[in-house]
């Protein structure tokens, strides 16, 4: 790390000191240590601050304010102007102008400070803002994450690419509010969606984000919950709260998963797959769908018609709540960032969120990633909170329709061409031979992450199943592939000519 990153990484830190010790006391107010009038004063000071128009003026018992989400990492909060403009009050600005001082000298004139009143409905500002504040922050990864976070979004906010930022201090930001719900599973496989998907995605690969371009990510990752793995979670003292958890604690401590892990590291250097930036969790319940005409959300429901946000110590990145990460990433941690790509009139709008899993990977792992989700159901009312049936995962010809529209804008996003041309079929079946060897990685990845959350999260959550399924899917992929290679068999049916 170079010497300037490590002064602007203890910048970032000293900053953020000196912001909890000035503001100690609303910090934790908004950190749900207050009471809601509390927590509504300091979030509307904090708007004033930052914004302008009627967020100057407005009296902070009449804003529009709820709770998102809170938790260790971020605390959301959705603040709003309200609807009666009558309430806004009026804006007063100071401007230099040239007045007469002396009434018997005209030609005698002195600049001075002149108060004009404006209408406050006649200026522009959001009327609907996301406050974030940043939570229990401890050691320097997490502070590096933190500014690691502001980075990309800032990126993603000025390329047009992410929601507006409105302002920025050394305990959260203030951004752009977006209403629209989570696509269902189901969904996954409709062809308008899925292009759209593929789309966005080619767009996420394309960026050139200041991070590490090696794809390092991955295998860290893996070792690091391995580690956890093994000197925590299946120890010898690990119990089962039932005789069903006792089963699948025992199965699991009988996978050697350090070996798996060095396994799929041999077979998939053998794949030659390109390190872009990634999102490395695209499933539905992080692709929103914009509604239209949004209905106005319930009194104690606003995260239902907003990006459904998550922390980092206490998130389930999954749709309801399903996934949580773990002790963060100190590559990039950019948590529940959107990436607005607003789509033509009469085609899907859709935008991405939670980008806490972003690094450079290997973009076959990102394509494999979001087709298997294609056969999760997080919306399972009872235990195990989810429903699994691998017979959904796209078919060939699904397949093909992703993987040509996402080449198609890849390309064009790569190169300075502005037209879109066809993928040739050796382009589709390289990137079909990708996705098909990292669709390993994404089992053994997500089975890792599971066992690593099984004991911790206090969620309700079937961790033991999803580990068990994911893990018993990744060595059931692994032994065709060993199949094939032992008698010669190609591993996959390739698209031809035919196909088309």
């Amino acid at each position: 790390m170079s010497c300037t990153i490590k002064n602007l990484l203890m910048q970032a830190r000293n900053s953020y000191k000196r912001f909890l010790e000035v503001n100690k006391s609303s910090y934790l107010k908004l950190q749900m240590c207050g009471t809601e009038e509390e927590m509504r004063e300091v979030a509307g000071r904090i708007c004033r601050n930052y914004l302008h128009g009627a967020w100057k003026t407005v009296d902070p018992k009449e804003l529009d304010f709820k709770r998102i989400s809170g938790g260790l990492s971020n605390f959301l909060y959705y603040v709003a102007l309200p609807d009666d403009t009558s309430k806004w009050g009026s804006y007063q600005r100071r401007e230099s102008s040239p007045e007469e001082t002396d009434s018997e000298n005209l030609e005698t004139r002195t600049t001075k400070k002149v108060v004009r009143t404006y209408s406050i409905s006649s200026l522009e500002e959001p009327r609907k803002v996301l406050l974030r504040i940043y939570g229990q922050v401890h050691g320097e990864r997490a502070m590096d994450a933190i500014v690691t976070e502001s980075v990309i979004f800032t990126l993603l906010s000025e390329r047009r690419l992410g929601p507006r930022l409105h302002g920025v201090f050394s305990g959260g930001r203030i951004e752009e509010y977006i209403p629209a719900r989570p696509l269902l599973t189901k969904e996954l496989a409709d062809p308008s969606l899925s292009m759209k998907i593929a789309e966005k995605m080619a767009a996420i690969h394309s960026m050139e984000v200041p991070l590490n371009k090696e794809p390092n990510w991955l295998w860290k990752t893996m070792y690091k919950w391995l580690k956890i793995v093994k000197d925590e979670r299946l120890s010898g003292a690990t119990q089962g709260k039932n005789v069903e958890e006792e089963r699948i604690i025992k199965h699991l401590k009988n996978t050697d998963l350090e070996k798996e892990i060095e396994w799929m590291k041999k077979f998939l250097a053998q794949v030659d797959s390109p390190s872009v930036f990634c999102h490395n969790d695209m499933q539905e319940g992080n692709i929103l769908l914009i509604e239209d005409t949004p209905q106005p959300a319930a009194e104690d429901d606003v995260s239902a018609v907003f990006v459904q946000s998550f922390d980092s110590d206490e998130r389930l990145s999954r749709q309801n709540s399903q996934k949580e990460t773990y002790d963060g990433f100190e590559e990039c941690n950019t948590s529940d960032t959107v990436l607005s790509h607003i789509s033509d009139w009469g085609e899907p709008k859709l935008v991405l969120i939670d980008f806490e899993y972003c690094a450079y990977n290997y973009r076959g792992f990102d394509i494999a990633n979001h087709f298997q989700e294609w056969a999760f159901d997080y919306t399972n009312p009872e235990h195990p909170f989810y429903f699994e049936n691998q017979d959904f995962t796209p078919s060939l010809e699904q397949k093909e329709i992703f993987i040509r529209e996402y080449l198609k804008h890849y390309q064009s996003g790569c190169s300075s061409a502005p037209d879109k041309a066809e993928a040739s079929l050796d382009d589709v079946n390289k990137l079909l031979d990708e996705v098909e060897a990292f669709a390993l990685a994404s089992h053994l990845f997500w089975a890792l992450w599971s066992i690593v959350n099984a004991s911790k999260s206090q969620i309700p959550f079937g961790y033991w199943e999803y580990a068990l399924a994911r893990l018993d899917t990744y060595l059931r992929l692994k032994q065709e592939v060993i199949k094939k290679d032992k008698y010669g068999l190609p591993q996959k049916r390739k698209i031809c000519e035919v196909d088309i």
